[in-house]
C-alpha cells in the first residue's frame, strides 16, 4: 500500500542529528501511512550507516546515496521518488512535532483549493539565537492567524518582504507540486521562496498554514543559508525583482514610487531601473528630503504623492526600521491607497 504522505529530506553530513529528525517523523500521532524518503547528498561522515539501522528497524524509510550535487539537487532527486498523495518537507537536523502530519493533513483536507500549508516554528537552540533570529521567528509567526483567511491574506500581503513560510515546514498535494514545477534550481537562487513564489503565482492553488508550533527548526552556524551565496540577500531580491516584474509590474511596463529613500529604498531604485523599469517618485517623511531629487527622482511627501495618483504607478513600500510598514500603512491608507493593489511592501 502506497503511503498518504511522503516526507522529503535531503542530508548532507548530518550523523549526528538525523536518526533523531527521523524518528520524529516515524512516531507522528493519529497519521495515515507515511514514509520518509532521504537523499544523502554524498556525505563523507557516518549518515548512510545510520540511514542503514534505520531503513532495516522500519521499512518506512527509504534513502538513497548519491553523489554530491547540493540540496537543490537532492530535493529535485527526492521528490521524484515520493509516492505518498502529499509531499511534506522535513530537514535532516530538525523535528517535528508529533501531531505535525495530521494537523497539516486536516487543514489540507478542509479546502480543496489549498495547494501548500505551512506552520508556525520555533527555532532551537535558543542558546544560541541571536535577537534578529528571534524577530523573524516572531514576523513569521504572526502571519499566521486562528482565522484561515486572515493566514492566507498575511501570506500573500508579505509576500515580497521575505518568504512568508519556512520551508522545512510545508506539506504540499504532490499533484500541485507537479502543476507549479516542483522543487528545481532557478538562477541559482533560492528554490525554498522561488517554489513559494511560484505557488502564489498559481490561479489554481491557495498557501495557508496551521496556528501551531509544529516544527522544530535548528539554528546552526553550518546551514545553507548561512554559507550559500544561493541565499544572502542579493540573491533574494533578485529573486524577488523576478516576480514583480513578471506578477505585479507587467514584466517592467508598470511604473513604481518607492517609499522610503533609504538604504532599502536606494537598493530597490537601483534593482528596479537596471530593469528597465520607470521610477515616478521617492516618498518621504523627512522634511529635509521633500521638494528635492534623489537619483533624479523627485522627492514627495504622501500628500504628494496623493496629488499625482494616477502617475505613481504601483508603490513599493521599502523601508527596514521597526515600525516603518505601520507608518506608511498610516499614510497611504487614509489617500485611499489599497494595500495589495496600490502599494506592496518590499524589503
Amino acid at each position: 500500500m502506497n503511503p498518504v504522505v511522503s516526507y522529503l529530506m535531503p542530508a548532507r553530513n548530518a550523523a549526528g542529528t538525523i536518526e533523531r529528525a527521523v524518528r520524529s517523523l516515524l512516531s507522528q500521532r493519529d497519521c495515515p501511512p507515511l514514509e520518509v524518503v532521504v537523499v544523502d547528498d554524498g556525505s563523507t561522515d557516518n549518515t548512510r550507516r545510520v540511514l542503514a539501522s534505520l531503513a532495516a528497524s522500519d521499512s518506512r524509510v527509504r534513502f538513497f546515496t548519491e553523489p554530491y550535487r547540493g540540496q537543490v539537487a537532492a530535493a529535485e532527486i527526492g521528490q521524484a521518488r515520493c509516492r505518498g498523495e502529499y509531499i511534506a518537507r522535513m530537514d535532516a537536523d530538525d523535528i517535528a512535532h508529533p501531531e505535525r502530519s495530521i494537523a497539516q493533513l486536516a487543514l489540507l483536507g478542509s479546502d480543496s483549493a489549498l495547494g501548500v500549508v505551512g506552520c508556525r516554528v520555533r527555532y532551537f537552540p535558543r542558546r544560541a539565537l541571536q535577537q534578529g533570529l528571534l524577530f523573524y521567528e516572531n514576523w513569521l509567526n504572526s502571519l499566521i492567524d486562528r482565522n484561515d483567511n486572515l493566514t492566507r491574506q498575511n501570506i500573500i500581503r508579505e509576500l515580497f518582504v521575505e518568504c512568508p513560510l519556512a520551508n522545512p515546514s510545508l506539506m504540499m498535494r504532490a499533484r500541485a507540486l507537479r502543476e507549479v514545477g516542483g522543487y528545481h534550481d532557478f538562477q541559482g537562487l533560492p528554490e525554498d521562496y522561488d517554489l513559494l513564489l511560484r505557488f502564489a503565482s498559481s490561479s489554481n492553488w491557495e498557501i495557508s498554514a496551521v496556528p501551531r508550533v509544529l516544527h522544530y527548526w535548528r539554528e546552526s552556524g553550518t546551514r545553507a543559508s548561512r554559507t550559500q551565496e544561493r541565499y544572502n540577500q542579493q540573491a533574494f531580491q533578485r529573486l524577488k525583482l523576478h516576480y514583480l516584474l513578471k506578477s505585479r509590474l507587467e514584466n517592467g511596463r508598470r511604473p513604481v514610487s518607492i517609499c522610503g529613500a533609504g538604504a532599502v529604498g536606494k537598493s530597490w531604485l537601483k534593482l528596479l531601473r537596471a530593469a528597465g523599469v520607470e521610477i515616478r517618485y521617492l516618498i518621504e517623511v523627512n522634511p529635509r528630503k521633500i521638494g528635492k531629487k534623489i537619483h533624479g527622482v523627485p522627492v514627495v511627501d504622501a500628500v504628494g504623492l496623493g496629488e499625482n495618483r494616477q502617475r505613481a504607478g504601483l508603490v513599493l513600500g521599502a523601508v527596514g526600521q521597526k515600525g516603518a510598514r505601520g507608518s506608511v500603512r498610516a499614510h497611504l491608507d487614509p489617500l485611499g491607497f489599497v494595500e495589495g493593489k496600490d502599494y506592496i511592501f518590499v524589503a
